[in-house]
């Protein structure tokens, strides 16, 4: 008797919980929301950087990523004199 409760327990009553369309993703947007007219206005409104600014903000881009670049090569130095103190003594 407790196995019959249990399996209508379990029964799948067809009711929808949240929407799972996925409309809300970036890459299911479609056509119309990459080619649409409000993404067209702000692509002309950002394509007007003059090469000050763009220069800036690569060199900002470069600043930000230079604390991570120096970790990961303090690592491999770090490695490289560890394995050199192991195999040389």
């Amino acid at each position: 008797m407790s196995e019959k409760k249990k399996e209508a327990d379990l029964c799948d009553d067809g009711r929808t919980i949240t929407n799972m369309s996925g409309d809300w993703m970036p890459w299911n947007r479609g056509l119309r929301g990459y080619f649409g007219e409000k993404n067209r206005k702000k692509k002309r409104e950002d394509s007007k950087v003059d090469k000050k600014e763009f220069r800036a903000a690569v060199a900002g881009q470069y600043l930000a990523m230079l604390p991570a670049f120096l970790c990961v090569l303090a690592a491999f130095a770090l490695m490289y004199f560890l394995l050199r103190l192991w195999l040389l003594h």
